[in-house]
């Protein structure tokens, strides 16, 4: 008897163990994930989970977040930068993943310069949002975040505006900062660059050109370059980080030139990288010039590893000298990729493309210096690889070299052109203004040497009457300060 009792308090326990498990079981909210999207089906990372107003995580780069299961209905409030925020119920236990979808807020720009000319390529920050202007100068920039808006684009001064979030294009005006400078020669540089800060001060010079590289090969500033090192370049005359935060300081926009494929000095130390003289079987020389092969890709990387080096270390802008084949060459000048027509234009094209692509997410703008007679229409290459629409359509500034000296008998039905600086210049430039590939910054290099004050002024009279900047060259750097007006 006693233990058929014992036996059937036993199964009691049990069946009420049972019971109390299965109700147990049965009130537990399973766990479940919320998968948040936008309205173009991509999963949006961070954005953030709230549950009666406190914030209980956020999502993954998947867009997904882990939630407690809940015995009754959820509301969830789900936000994101750049995105309209939505609620939503989450029922009780829901199975699988629960996609919420947010919708993008879309900033739609236009960019143009103040005379409603379209400005490609200006980079337009709106939050974690961001995005380059086409060649209408317009942009549709979605996931912006409403508030400041900043846009800017290298060699022009940063704008900006603010953005509500609502729908309708906005038209943002940015302007080109007009540079007014002078040639800093590395020897002008290593003996006095004082002497520069000072006229900067005391003129209307808003920024200084300075040489990083010159025409003999030497690397001016400190590099740390390994080929410059290997080459014997290095003259550590100047340390371009210090001069860099003096310009800054001093409110200079500092450009850095550097002298690409002209180099005796690496084309004699490492002859691979040279134009080859299949006559002599040594380095192509021409006219006291020794060429860095354009098609070599090491002579490529040398000069893009300097422009990287010296926009790290603070220069605003790095100009491209002697970005072109030797002019003067003979049929025994070789090169590794050839020499025909298509490949000197791409392949200079396509060096200035490599530029762009490396300086710009560095901030630096990227210019070119060409051939003056290259602005002018129905000339071809010259057979150095520099035509005038194809450089214009790639870098943030042209340079053209428009020394009236170095235009022969009849240009422009000029016997002397040199005699001319003001109407030389005149005409150079309206030839290149009127045939720009897009909106780009043209700074003209002017003549100042051999000339009276007088004659180097006529020429940058002329270039701001077009709303230029200018640059005085002169390889000793001996300038004509006279010619300079006031601060």
């Amino acid at each position: 008897m006693a233990r058929r009792t014992q036996f059937r308090l036993l199964v009691a326990l049990t069946i009420v163990w049972a019971l109390w498990a299965g109700w147990s079981l049965l009130g537990r909210a399973t766990p479940y994930t919320i998968r948040v999207l936008d309205d173009a089906g991509a999963p949006i990372a961070a954005a953030s989970i709230d549950v009666e107003q406190s914030q209980v995580g956020t999502t993954a780069e998947d867009g997904t977040i882990e939630m407690e299961g809940s015995r009754s209905a959820t509301v969830v409030e789900v936000s994101a930068a750049g995105h309209v925020a939505k609620t939503v119920t989450i029922a009780e236990s829901p199975e699988g993943v629960v996609d919420v979808v947010l919708k993008a807020r879309i900033l739609r720009g236009r960019v143009v310069d103040a005379e409603g000319i379209p400005v490609e390529s200006a980079l337009v920050v709106a939050g974690p949002a961001s995005g380059t202007t086409d060649v209408e100068g317009k942009i549709s920039l979605r996931g912006a975040e409403p508030g400041p808006v900043e846009v800017t684009r290298p060699a022009w001064i940063p704008t900006g505006f603010e953005w509500d979030g609502g729908a309708g294009e906005t038209v943002v005006e940015i302007e080109p900062f007009i540079a007014r400078a002078v040639h800093i020669a590395g020897e002008a540089a290593e003996d006095d660059i004082e002497h520069f800060f000072e006229m900067a001060a005391t003129t209307e010079l808003n920024a200084l050109m300075l040489d990083l590289k010159d025409e003999t090969g030497l690397v001016w500033y400190n590099t740390a370059d390994p080929t410059a090192t290997e080459v014997g370049a290095v003259r550590n005359a100047y340390d371009l980080g210090s001069v860099a935060d003096r310009a800054e300081q001093a409110d200079l926009y500092l450009i850095g030139r550097i002298v690409v494929f002209n180099d005796p000095t690496a084309a004699l130390a490492k002859p691979d990288m040279a134009v080859w003289d299949t006559a002599t079987n040594a380095p192509y020389v021409s006219r006291g010039q020794y060429f860095l092969d354009p098609t070599d890709p090491a002579a490529r990387a040398y000069g893009l590893a300097l422009a990287q080096e010296a926009c790290a270390l603070g220069v605003d802008e790095v100009q491209f000298d002697y970005v072109r084949f030797p002019d003067a060459r003979t049929d025994t000048a070789t090169f590794d990729g050839g020499i025909e027509l298509e490949t000197r234009t791409t392949t200079i094209i396509g060096f200035l493309e490599e530029a762009v692509a490396v300086l710009h997410p560095m901030g630096c703008a990227v210019a070119a210096d060409v051939f003056g007679f290259t602005t002018a229409p129905g000339v071809d290459d010259g057979g150095i690889g520099q035509r005038w629409e194809e450089v214009t359509g790639v870098v943030d500034v042209a340079s053209p070299m428009v020394y009236p000296s170095h235009y022969d008998t009849g240009w422009y039905g000029f016997e002397e052109p040199n005699e001319h600086p003001g109407p030389m210049v005149t005409n150079a430039l309206e030839d290149g203004m009127a045939r720009l590939a897009r909106n780009v910054v043209v700074r003209p290099w002017l003549q100042d040497f051999g000339y009276t004050p007088e004659q180097v002024r006529a020429q940058i009279e002329v270039a701001e009457e077009y709303g230029l900047g200018w640059m005085l060259w002169n390889a000793a750097s001996d300038v004509t300060v006279d010619a300079l007006q006031g601060e």
